[in-house]
This record gives C-alpha cells, structure tokens and sequence, in this order.
C-alpha cells in the first residue's frame, strides 16, 4: 500500500508541477507533426507511383533517347529525393521515451530536418527545372514566353514559400532549443 500512496503521490506532483503543460503541448505537437509525416510519406509514394510511372510509360511507348532520357532523369531525382527523405526521417518517427525530455530532443531533430528538407528541395528544384527547361528546348528547339512566365511565377511562388516555411522553422527550432534550456536549468 505505501509503494501505490508514493506512485500517487509523485504522480500528483507531477501533474502539478509546471512541466506537465509543457509535455501535453510536446505530445500535441509531436503526434501532429507524426500526421503529418505520415501524409507526406504517402504523398512521396504518390509521386513516385504517377510521375516515376508515367515517364516510364513514356518510354517504353515511345523508346527514342530522348524519352529513356527523361524517364532515367526522372527516377535519378526520384531516388535522390527518397534518400534524402528516408535519411532525414531517420530516427524522427517517435521519441525515445515518454519524458518531456525525449518529447524536446524529437521536435528539435524534426525542426533541424525541417530545415535540411527546405534547402535540398531548393537545390532540387532547381536541378529539375534546369533539366526540364533543357528536355523542353532540346526536343522543341525553343522555350516560349508563355513556359517561361508559368514557370518564372511557379518559381517564385516556391522560393516565397520556401522563405517563410524557413522562417517559421528557424523560429520554432529556436524556441524548442530556448525551452530545452530553460528545462535543463530548472
């Protein structure tokens, strides 16, 4: 009886104490942003289903060089991407352990990932767009001024979204890494 009165007890301070808010925003976050990954994951199988599959049905209807060219480009970018992905998702799916602590260290690894994510998709983008412009103009023989507006505004749509998610990252990385130091000084 005394063992169940001592668990009781800890757990009452526990519950009382200023840290248990903390970790009911952690879980919050950390189950949101779990939703999240999720969907993205099935948005890179996805793409890699449609995309990958529809250059590759190009190509084998229409074997020229120019469509193998393509298809091959495009499952080199897609393979890039999912090494990338897979790499930084590494040990990004769950905390360790159920403590606000492990809760921190995931959200920090998933802001510090967030942001590696930002600028490699920068650099993929443009990688792509610079092999898609050159497919374009090689197979057509010139690019036309309406292609280009589209993709200059694509472009900078991208990069502005690129820009604030950054900053929203930097900002919650930030945060998380003041709150972990906050914690730690207590």
């Amino acid at each position: 009886m005394k063992l169940d009165a001592e668990l009781e007890l800890w757990r009452e301070q526990w519950q009382s104490s200023s840290e248990a808010p903390v970790l009911t925003g952690l879980r919050k976050r950390v189950a949101r942003e779990s939703l999240y990954m999720r969907i993205m994951l099935m948005a890179d199988v996805l793409v890699t289903l449609v995309i990958g599959g529809a250059t590759l049905a190009l190509a084998m209807r229409n074997p020229r060089p120019a469509t193998i060219i393509l298809a091959a480009a495009t499952w080199l970018f897609i393979t890039v991407a999912w090494i990338f992905g897979l790499s930084n998702r590494k040990a990004a799916w769950s905390p360790s352990a159920s403590t606000t602590s492990a809760f921190l260290d995931l959200s920090i690894r998933r802001s510090r990932g967030n942001l590696r994510a930002v600028t490699f998709g920068a650099i993929l983008y443009a990688v792509e767009m610079t092999f898609c412009l050159s497919w374009v103009y090689h197979e057509s023989g010139f690019l036309s001024s309406t292609l280009i507006i589209i993709i200059t505004l694509i472009t900078l749509l991208f990069a502005a979204t690129l820009i604030w998610y950054r900053k929203k990252k930097q900002a919650d990385l930030s945060y998380l890494l003041n709150l972990r130091h906050d914690l730690q000084a207590e």
